[in-house]
Formats: C-alpha cells, sequence, structure tokens
C-alpha cells in the first residue's frame, strides 16, 4: 500500500481508510436510527466486534507472514467444547486447560508448517478436518450445555457495566499486549520482515522458521481466548460453533487492512476491522436491510478490501 505524500506527512491509507470507514458507518446508522446508539445495542457490537477481535489477533500474525490459516473455524469448534466439558467437570480450571489446549494446536500447525514444508493453505485445511473430527467425537456430534452450578464460573465475563465487559476488558489488554509485540520485540519485527521478503529475511540471517511457529501457535492461543468469550455468551458448545466465525474472521483481518500478500497491517487494522464488521452488521439489521441485500455488501466490501491493500509487486501473474 503506497502512501501519500502532504507536505512534510505520511497518511498510511492502510490505517486510515479503515479508520474513516468506522467513522462513516457509525455516523450513518446514528443518524438512521437512534436505537443504534442505544446502550444494550452498542452493547451487541462491542460483543461482536470484540469476538472477532480477539480471534484476529493471532490470524494477523499468520497473514502478516505471509500465511494463512484455515482451521480457525474448526479449532473454535473444539476450543469450545473441550472448554465447557472442563467447566462442567472442572471449574474455574477448565481456563488454564484450553488455554494450553489452544497453544498446543496452533503449535501444531506450526511444527507440521515447519517440518513439511508445505503451504499454510493445505496444512491448516488438513488440521481443520482433525480438528472438526475431535469436536464430533467429544461432543457425541450434538450441542453441550454448561450444567447450572457452574454458571457462576462464567457469569463475571459477560457481567455489564453500562455497555462494557469483562470480555471487552480482556479484548483491550490484548489489544495494548500484542501491539507491543507487534512494535517492540525482534519478533514483531520479523513477522514484517518475513512477509515483506521472505528471501530477504533469510538472506539477513533471522529466524524465519521460528518467526511463522510462534505466529500460528499465537494464533491458537487467541482461538482459543476467543471461545472462551463465545461460551461466556452462549453458555453452551457445538460442532457447528466455529464454522461461521472463519470467515468473518478472516475478513475482519483484511477489511481492517492486513494485506494477504503479507507484510502490510497489524492489530490496529484488525480492531478497525473488527468494528466496522460488527458496526456493519448490527446496522444494517437495525435499519431493516433485507438479508439477502446484506450479504452483496458484506462481499463488496471484502472485494474492496483486499484491492486496496494487496501488494501486486509480489505477484507476478493473477490465477
Amino acid at each position: 500500500m503506497k502512501k501519500i505524500q502532504f507536505k512534510k506527512s505520511n497518511i498510511d491509507l492502510t490505517k486510515l481508510l479503515p479508520l474513516v470507514a468506522v467513522i462513516t458507518l457509525f455516523t450513518f446508522f446514528s443518524l438512521r436510527n437512534s436505537q443504534f446508539l442505544g446502550l444494550y445495542n452498542i452493547g451487541n457490537i462491542l460483543d461482536f466486534a470484540n469476538t472477532y477481535f480477539i480471534a484476529g489477533i493471532g490470524l494477523t500474525f499468520v497473514i502478516l507472514i505471509g500465511s494463512i490459516d484455515l482451521s480457525i473455524g474448526a479449532m473454535i469448534s473444539l476450543d469450545t467444547i473441550i472448554f465447557i466439558i472442563m467447566i462442567n467437570a472442572l471449574g474455574f480450571w477448565a481456563y488454564p486447560i484450553i488455554i494450553v489446549i489452544g497453544i498446543a494446536l496452533g503449535l501444531f500447525n506450526g511444527v507440521v508448517l515447519m517440518r513439511l514444508k508445505i503451504p499454510s493453505f493445505i496444512v491448516t485445511l488438513g488440521s481443520s478436518g482433525i480438528f472438526m473430527s475431535l469436536a464430533l467425537i467429544f461432543s457425541g456430534a450434538g450441542p453441550i450445555g454448561l450444567v447450572p452450578k457452574q454458571l457462576h464460573t462464567l457469569s463475571f465475563l459477560t457481567a455489564r457495566i453500562g455497555p462494557f465487559t469483562v470480555n471487552h476488558l480482556l479484548g483491550l489488554i490484548l489489544f495494548i499486549v500484542f501491539q507491543i509485540i507487534q512494535n517492540k520485540t525482534v519478533f514483531g519485527k520479523t513477522v514484517y520482515a518475513v512477509g515483506h521478503s521472505e528471501v530477504t529475511t533469510k538472506l539477513s540471517g533471522l529466524p524465519i522458521m521460528r518467526t511463522k511457529l510462534i505466529s500460528f501457535t499465537i494464533s491458537g492461543l487467541c482461538t482459543a481466548l476467543a471461545s472462551i468469550v463465545i461460551v461466556s455468551i452462549m453458555l453452551s458448545a457445538a460442532p457447528s460453533t466455529g464454522p461461521p466465525y472463519m470467515l468473518l474472521i478472516i475478513a475482519t483481518v483484511v477489511v481492517g487492512g492486513t494485506s494477504l500478500s503479507g507484510g502490510i497491517g497489524g492489530v490496529y487494522n484488525t480492531l478497525l476491522g473488527s468494528l466496522l464488521l460488527s458496526m456493519l452488521r448490527n446496522g444494517m439489521n437495525v435499519i431493516g436491510i433485507n438479508i439477502y441485500y446484506q450479504q452483496i455488501i458484506y462481499g463488496a466490501i471484502i472485494i474492496a478490501a483486499v484491492s486496496l491493500t494487496l501488494d501486486r509487486s509480489k505477484i507476478k501473474i493473477v490465477k
């Protein structure tokens, strides 16, 4: 993505355009229907945005290195099922257990990618089938609900102060932590270097394989944290929970301005993308846009976002 020069300052379109889109949508929907500004509705927008954002953080690092993780949906299904089984059996011990499992699933993707040296598209497509099969096995191919006596282990996450919840606080903390990791650490700088040019990064002696391994591990971690948020809202889990999230999370990252070709974007962009998609989804329902037309709008926005962020210098032939 090129930058526009205005005298002595640079304006990065990957950060400016999503922010302008969020402000424009907020203003438009607010003027069309006053209910859009209600505390309950704002809370709903933040709930959806927070889920997309938390899962999208890990995917952001994967996409920044020029890879993709298609197992996110299946991981969410498996994580939510294991989490609710563990809560029913062990209470609060379910939290560290699911975090460790999420890390392990992401690490599995990274190790397979590193050892077999095959495209991430194939690795995560294959692991998606594995994770989904495990989700079906552990759940008995059906939904699992939270037992009433364990309700207190989740209810604190959705307790509201105005439109805000503890889940939203988790999203804020993760934003701060991963912004620092992205911008202030050697790992974060290597992520961008790999995305810009893996060949040049290799010649520079930077740890490419380790960076890829950590990126996929972060994806697994963030997917597990997003699964905790999902279960706290739904109070149940099922094998069908995850797949609808996969495209939405990928869209969140891309619409926010992170390029599928790698090296452009970041966690801030994913935050904007999550707000944009959640606001768009909610606002179109509030003002009464037909659901069939909503899909047209979603599709047009995704195509436009990819078109604006894709680094065509890395793609010699479009197939």
